[in-house]
């Protein structure tokens, strides 16, 4: 399959649910916690298995393989795939960009209370060392540029917020934020992780991008860390190994690599890469562009038909303010979920909250038959 996000776009969605394992007899509107993985996933284990089995030549094949990877990624993300680095997973990544500033006391971050707790308590750690963690409130769900930026003054070293929110799907406007932080010193810190294989992903604009590989992505649990060398020319973590490094003069002594691999100390999860690079070119081959057209039109709907019932709705119906999850707002969220499950049914419930998510996977008639149910399980929840 061809690896780039645009060209070359030729298959139709939505995609064949035969492409899918286990998604018989199932309605998945799950993706934005565990999509289901590709049927030809087994075959990139099976490679993997082989390659391990082969000795040094093997070993070197993961490696060319991570490479790849890193390339597929970079097509993704719009930076050269020198600036990714594969790391165990996306907190992993958010605390390996913290770990590389250079920290003063007084100097404060700044974060919205209804992002990703991965972000929040990464930064709030930081209150050890006097550090002012900044909580820029929500309003009514949204989180909105320009309260993050009020938080910002000169001495802001670092802003984190995800491009689009786990907790109600919101699209959060980077272009702006990224436009405001342009030489201010502060860096721009964005998480993709409910953004990747789903809608575009402009780590070009940011200083660091980070995601999660198994959500929209379709692939397992790593992580990925974008750092752009030109908007953010220093970066070096606070720690080393063998991979990010070359030996220097003497034992104790090294030189950090080049672009993202000083952000990789060891060993990429290889199995991880194998299943990524299968999930990249398979998503490469509808186009992202075509992806976040399908998936905003669905979510769209999966909107409506909650406003229809008279939900609580939590997220942007503005095209440009979402991607693909829909969320309502419920104090009966993990009861809703399992009478969903109870009917065959895939959606996601925390936080009192509960959200469905499409993918290039899912159709019209998979909203429709949804929303249909949705009076059977909000029926429940009144009675209770």
């Amino acid at each position: 399959m061809n690896s780039s996000t645009e060209h070359n776009a030729v298959a139709t969605l939505p995609a064949s649910k035969t492409d899918f394992i286990g998604l018989r007899g199932v309605l998945n509107l799950a993706s934005g916690g565990e999509p289901p993985m590709l049927v030809a996933h087994r075959m990139s284990f099976e490679q993997f298995c082989t390659d391990k089995a082969a000795g040094y030549a093997g070993y070197h094949r993961h490696w060319l393989v991570a490479e790849q990877v890193r390339t597929q990624l970079g097509q993704f993300m719009h930076l050269p795939g020198s600036q990714i680095a594969l790391t165990g997973n996306c907190s992993d990544a958010i605390a390996r960009v913290i770990g590389s500033i250079d920290w003063r006391s007084g100097d404060n971050v700044v974060v919205s209370a209804l992002d990703y707790a991965s972000g929040r308590y990464a930064l709030a750690a930081l209150q050890e060392k006097n550090i002012e963690i900044r909580l820029a409130a929500a309003r009514d769900w949204r989180i909105e540029a320009e309260d993050l930026l009020q938080h910002c003054d000169q001495r802001t070293r670092l802003m984190y917020v995800s491009q689009v929110t786990s907790l109600t799907g919101q699209h959060v406007a980077i272009p702006e934020l990224a436009d405001a932080l342009t030489n201010s010193g502060t860096a721009l810190l964005v998480d993709a992780s409910h953004a990747l294989g789903v809608v575009p992903v402009r780590a070009d604009l940011a200083d660091f991008t980070v995601s999660a590989c198994y959500k929209f992505a379709l692939g397992v649990h790593d992580g990925v860390l974008a750092w752009n060398q030109d908007r953010w020319p220093h970066f070096n973590p606070a720690s080393a190994g063998w991979w990010s490094a070359d030996p220097g003069n003497n034992p104790a002594s090294f030189t950090v690599k080049p672009g993202g691999l000083r952000a990789e100390y060891g060993n990429a999860n290889h199995l991880g890469t194998y299943i990524l690079r299968e999930s990249l070119d398979y998503l490469a081959q509808f186009g992202i562009d075509q992806i976040a057209s399908h998936v905003r039109k669905l979510s769209g709907q999966l909107i409506e038909g909650m406003r229809a019932h008279d939900l609580d709705v939590i997220t942007p119906l503005a095209d440009n303010e979402r991607a693909a999850s829909a969320a309502f707002a419920t104090s009966d969220d993990q009861q809703i979920v399992q009478r969903a499950a109870d009917k065959g049914i895939l959606i996601w419930g925390d936080s009192n909250r509960v959200r469905a998510s499409a993918h290039l996977f899912n159709s019209e008639a998979d909203v429709q038959k949804f929303i249909a149910q949705l009076p059977a399980l909000l029926k429940a929840s009144a009675e209770s």
